[in-house]
């Protein structure tokens, strides 16, 4: 296309990354992981016995593995249920409903799944964030001397 034909969309452009919601990088590749957990789940779960069969490779990187992750969140799932309901804030045991493992199928599992990688993306960005003032401390002017 000319230059001429691309600009009546040169407003569209503008207005959308104008008014467009704001993603992090972080909000961006914790996203891209959930979609690949998705993907997976919703693959090895299929009705149709030859796509349960076959094992899907998706492409991730060399940093990070979906089936690894996958495997991972099964383990920690699997792991809160033998553990049992427990106390997180000051409403006490039995204030909210829990969701177990076992009793869930289809696409409440999935969730479960993305569910479990979200929080372990966000227990990572914690720890970083916990982790900075420590690094960040030879910035200070307290020992020079």
């Amino acid at each position: 296309m000319t230059r001429r034909n691309l600009q009546p969309f040169s407003c569209i452009f503008v207005d959308f990354s104008f008014y467009c919601f704001y993603c992090g990088g972080a909000d961006i590749v914790e996203e891209y992981k959930c979609g690949k957990v998705r993907l997976l789940a919703l693959l090895e779960e299929s009705d149709d016995p030859v796509v349960k069969t076959v094992q899907p490779s998706l492409k991730t990187g060399r940093k990070w593995k979906v089936t690894e992750a996958v495997d991972e969140a099964k383990e920690c799932l699997k792991m809160k249920e033998v553990i049992g309901q427990t106390q997180t804030d000051r409403r006490g045991l039995g204030s909210t409903t829990v969701k177990w493992w076992s009793k869930t199928e289809g696409k409440e599992k999935r969730d479960m799944f993305i569910d479990e990688i979200r929080d372990k993306e966000d227990s990572t960005r914690v720890q970083k964030a916990v982790q900075q003032p420590q690094q960040g401390r030879w910035t200070n002017w307290d020992t020079a001397i």
